[in-house]
């Protein structure tokens, strides 16, 4: 009897799912008559969730099928796991034929992999610089994790960047984001009124970070947020044979960073060994948090190279990490039904609590922000008038440490392909993300947009290289945030968090280096789509870049 009344309660559910989309699909016929523009996200999210709908319906319904025929074929297709190399030189070519700068690109992958493998953990003696070489042969490093890792860059950025398909789903994306932000004015207006302008960054900025993290909490809630995150770490766990663990952490690193993503494998993070640690941490460096992405694009950056860069970033984090700590443990986290086995479910009762929860959590991330803005940029201030007066003391009053790191920083920024008018630029604004963090270099990025001082080029290659939390601060936050989730790895956390930060930087200068190659300005304009603040200027930034004053 029992079954009878599951059964028929699942045959009323599909009815009442298939009247839905039935009903939506007679909606979109009537909106597309008018204006097919206008009606363009409607339609997108029609066929998203039709698309779930028979997802999960198939999973259900034909799911051991679907798995012993995929089991069958990835038996079949083995060469793709031991043939990287193969698949890379192909990858190569046809990028070969169709962009210019491949010497820069090459010499920039070079580069950056070299010093990766400098200050690995397992370097190989030698009478020659024996005091940075590995102690390891390069046989030790799995390279499957490391070509694959650059593989997938290549192929996201090929199909982003390079195809009008790509293009055009990210620049619609980025501009559905931007138009999606937009709605923090109505609570922003409510709370602090219309006349705002003074204070923008507290009063407008902030409450973004507020309003993204309370949708993402309510996505979660619903399990989207985990299904998003485990389609994407299938997807490197299959390709790039990195252990579960690890791979759903950097997955979910892209949307929630660190070390928040770390509750999605937290049952099994004592039993992570040092390299998985490592492949965690990088990820939290090479990535940005979805509240935070946000803030991002009210500096005016574009929304639709930041989601690039985001999805770009975590396949070259794993393949670095791989690099400088390669595994030399048996890894109890290999296989995947281990992790599919973790609750990581929503704790809120429902919608509305998940809601707040969501705007509590994000309090902390605001005051944090804003608290580091005001240290930092008045240590920057200090640190340039400091500078200041001591160059003037040799002839060179201009001296300060903005300037300092443009210099620094402008042979590496060449070989992402910046050109070289406007490496100084580039330089300083890297400079000042590397060693002060992203908020500050976004910001002034911001500026010399907004004035047009460097090339679309430029800025689209600064915008890849900045998007990430690899950041002295940042480390702080790793550090505390795990040492309370894993207090027993604590040592080897504080031990591998230098390397793991200099992990993320090379993992988003990698990233910089293809979007260098692959971008076209006359094709691609991506980077002149909508933004919310293109208007916008932070006023303490020119307090801290006007030392003489």
């Amino acid at each position: 009897m029992d079954e009878d009344k599951c059964s028929r309660g699942l045959t009323i559910s599909y009815r009442v799912v298939a009247l839905v989309m039935i009903s939506s699909y007679t909606v979109c016929v009537a909106v597309l008559v008018p204006d097919y523009h206008q009606a363009l996200p409607f339609i997108c999210i029609t066929c998203f969730v039709a698309f779930c709908l028979c997802y999960y319906y198939a999973k259900r319904k034909f799911g051991g099928q679907i798995s012993e025929t995929f089991s069958k074929i990835s038996t079949r297709m083995k060469w793709m796991k031991s043939r990287p190399f193969s698949i890379m030189n192909k990858i190569i070519r046809f990028i070969h034929s169709s962009c210019t700068g491949m010497f820069m690109l090459f010499a920039g992958l070079v580069v950056l992999i070299g010093v990766s493998w400098l200050i690995s953990y397992n370097r190989r003696k030698a009478v020659l610089f024996s005091f940075i070489m590995s102690k390891s042969t390069f046989a030790k490093i799995k390279w499957r994790p490391v070509v694959w890792g650059i593989v997938l860059q290549m192929v996201l950025g090929l199909l982003i960047l390079r195809t009008e398909a790509g293009r055009k789903t990210f620049a619609f994306l980025g501009k559905q984001v931007e138009h999606f932000q937009s709605h923090v004015l109505a609570g922003v207006n409510f709370v602090f009124g219309e006349k705002y302008g003074d204070f923008e960054f507290i009063f407008k900025l902030m409450p973004t970070v507020i309003f993204i993290n309370s949708v993402v909490s309510v996505l979660y809630h619903f399990g989207l947020m985990q299904m998003l995150v485990e389609k994407f770490a299938v997807v490197m766990h299959s390709t790039m044979g990195t252990t579960a663990a690890e791979t759903v952490c950097t997955a979910a690193s892209m949307f929630l960073g660190q070390p928040e993503a770390s509750f999605a494998i937290k049952p099994y993070l004592s039993l992570l060994t040092k390299s998985e640690l490592f492949a965690i941490m990088t990820a939290g460096f090479a990535s940005v948090s979805a509240d935070i992405f946000g803030l991002f694009v009210m500096y005016g950056i574009s929304s639709s190279h930041i989601l690039t860069a985001v999805l770009m970033s975590a396949p070259a984090g794993l393949a670095v990490s791989k690099i400088i700590c390669p595994e030399t443990e048996e890894s109890q986290t290999k296989t995947w039904r281990q992790i599919k086995s973790i609750n990581s479910r929503s704790e809120s009762a429902n919608v509305i609590e998940a809601a707040a929860k969501g705007a509590q959590d994000a309090m902390f991330v605001v005051l944090t922000v804003i608290a580091c803005l005001i240290s930092f940029l008045s240590i920057i201030s200090f640190i340039n008038a400091v500078l200041a007066y001591l160059g003037s003391l040799v002839m060179l009053p201009d001296l300060s440490l903005n300037l300092i790191l443009s210099y620094v920083m402008m042979p590496l920024v060449f070989l992402m392909g910046v050109p070289w008018k406007d490496c100084k630029i580039v330089g300083e604004v890297v400079g000042l993300k590397t060693v002060v963090n992203e908020f500050v270099g976004y910001t002034k990025l911001g500026e010399f947009i907004k004035i047009d001082a460097i090339s679309t080029k430029s800025q689209v290659i600064a915008t890849y290289a900045l998007c990430g939390f690899s950041n002295p601060m940042t480390m702080g936050v790793i550090v505390g945030g795990l040492s309370v989730l894993v207090p027993e790895k604590k040592n080897i956390v504080s031990e591998i968090v230098v390397r793991t930060w200099i992990a993320g930087c090379i993992a988003c200068f990698m990233t910089a280096c293809f979007a260098g190659l692959l971008y076209d300005e006359f094709s691609h304009p991506i980077l002149n789509n909508a933004t919310l603040a293109s208007n916008y200027t932070l006023t303490t930034v020119s307090s801290y870049t006007n030392v003489s004053s």
